[in-house]
Order: structure tokens, then sequence, then C-alpha cells
């Protein structure tokens, strides 16, 4: 199985444009510290990105996108020495519709398209955890990337000439652009990489993923993942927790909560769940999802 894309499915995640801007030099903008995930694709030119708790900016070039996956409060200057121009909250909002800020056409601009990503239990998923603050896809990384330049060619071209339906193309572009994003940062990693790719790099780690994704209604225990791929116990525990971020029974059942929680938006009933998901009764699962999830099952398909 394909765990990355197991993952990336169940994410449920919107995207969203929140506004194009067209910056005349010298300009500096900073944003806030976000509860979502931004990102901002950069037109023609260049500049820099810096945090506050960073000396070291970082360079960046046109065509390029960025991605704060947890919503970090940056700093993007043509210049390390120009004047602040503006402080910019980038919080998801579904109901906004998208804001263009055009002017005069001049090539010493740089056009900013900024946006943000939403998801519902970020801490559901342990990939995102060993996802760093910032990911910063060159425009020359992007174009040996299949299909990545072409999906921010799109989404640039709708928002610089807005049509009939543009919110809702922009909004699918996006979601697309997050996947490119993603699998484009993990084959940046190098084999010495730690966490989730690492993991989906070893391959009995990413067996024993597979395992648990294909059939999460199984009831694992360690040693029947452990013996499925040739490892003792101990050895096959140590080194799944070490990639992963947590136990193997541990990751099981938030995967299992994952799962539950799109089953009971779509109106899945108790019992059938609790099949689905390997508990032996309803009552079990019920007692495992308020657990791990904060909130009784009932209570969480009341509030969608």
């Amino acid at each position: 199985m394909d765990v990355l894309t197991d993952v990336l499915n169940a994410l449920e995640l919107t995207g969203w444009i929140s506004a194009r801007r067209e910056l005349t030099p010298p300009w500096r903008y900073d944003f806030a510290a976000s509860q979502d995930m931004i990102f901002h694709l950069l037109g023609s030119g260049s500049g820099y990105l810096s945090f506050a708790d960073d000396p070291t900016p970082l360079r960046v070039e046109g065509g390029s996108v960025l991605l704060f996956p947890f919503g970090n409060a940056h700093s993007i200057c043509d210049e390390l020495t120009s004047p602040l121009k503006q402080v910019l909250h980038v919080d998801y909002d579904g109901q906004r519709e998208y804001q263009g800020f055009a002017s005069a056409p001049d090539e010493s601009k740089m056009s900013v398209l900024c946006g943000a990503f939403h998801l519902e239990r970020p801490g559901a998923f342990p990939m995102l955890s060993s996802l760093p603050k910032v990911i910063y896809i060159p425009a020359e990384q992007g174009c040996t990337v299949p299909g990545f330049a072409e999906i921010v060619h799109l989404i640039a071209r709708e928002a610089a000439t807005p049509r009939l339906g543009t919110q809702v193309m922009l909004r699918r572009l996006t979601e697309l652009l997050f996947i490119h994003v993603i699998r484009a940062w993990v084959e940046q990693q190098s084999a010495s990489s730690q966490g989730w790719v690492a993991a989906l790099r070893d391959p009995s780690i990413s067996t024993a993923l597979g395992l648990i994704h294909q059939s999460p209604e199984q009831r694992w225990t360690v040693e029947e993942l452990a013996e499925a791929v040739a490892l003792s116990r101990s050895v096959f525990s140590a080194r799944f927790t070490q990639l992963v971020g947590e136990p193997p029974i541990t990751y099981l059942t938030r995967w299992r909560m994952s799962r539950a929680t799109r089953l009971l938006r779509d109106n899945i009933g108790v019992e059938k769940i609790a099949e689905l998901l390997g508990y032996e009764s309803a009552v079990a699962f019920h007692k495992a999802f308020k657990r791990e999830v904060g909130m009784t099952p009932a209570r969480y398909r009341k509030l969608g």
C-alpha cells in the first residue's frame, strides 16, 4: 500500500487563496503566526525570508513555493534593510473571497499569492509533526517534478485574471498544490533523513505501516507486526517508535480514530464503525474514541 497516498487522502485538507499582491521595492511584510498552514507563491523577482528566532535569512527566488506547516510567524522582504509595509494575518476563511491588489505593470515588482490550508485534526497525523517550519520548493526543482510547475502556473493565471468560478478553481488547485509540495519535499530529503521520510524508506517499517493502513480492522499486536516484517519484537518496536514518532499500537489507534471521524461524518452507524475498525463491540469503540478524541462519537457527529 502507498502509505503516503493514504495519509494525504485522510487529511481532509481545504485550501484557500487570501490575496494576490504586487510588491514595489522597497517592501517588507511581516506575517503573524497562524493557527493554519500558510503558503506563498512567489512571482518574478527575488527576496528574503526570515524568522524572528533565526538570524540567517533564506534567499528566495521568483517561481518558488513556500509552505509553513505550523503557521510560524515570518517576514518576507526584497532587501534586508527594507522598511516594514504591513503586518498581515493569514488564517483560513473559506467564506471570504479572494482579493487581488493589482497596480500598473512594473518589472521591478514581485507578485505574491498568499493563502492557507486548514486541517480539522492536524494532531492526528504523525507525518505532519515531522515537517520543518518551512518547506521551500525552488522554481528549478519544481520544474523537474512532473506536474508541479503546471499547477503553480495555473494558480497564478487564475488569480491574475479572475473569471466565473475562480473561487472554486483556486480552492481545488491549492489542494493539489499541497500534495505536490509534500511529494517534492519528500524527494528533497537525503538518505540519512529521520522521521516519517525515513519510515517510508525503511523496508520493514514501511511494510508495517502498509499493513496497518490496509487492514486497520485487524487486531494487530506488536509481535504480529514484527513477525510480518521479519524482525524481533524489541528491534521492530524500537525502530518503529524512533522513525514514526510513537509506538506501533499507539499509531494503530490514532489511525483508527482518523478513519472513525470520516465514517462518523458519513453517517455510518457506531456499531458498523466498531466492526470496520476491529473493536469487539460498540462500547469498546465508544470508550476508545472518547479517550483519543476527547468527546463521544455522538457529539463528534453532531458537531460535524
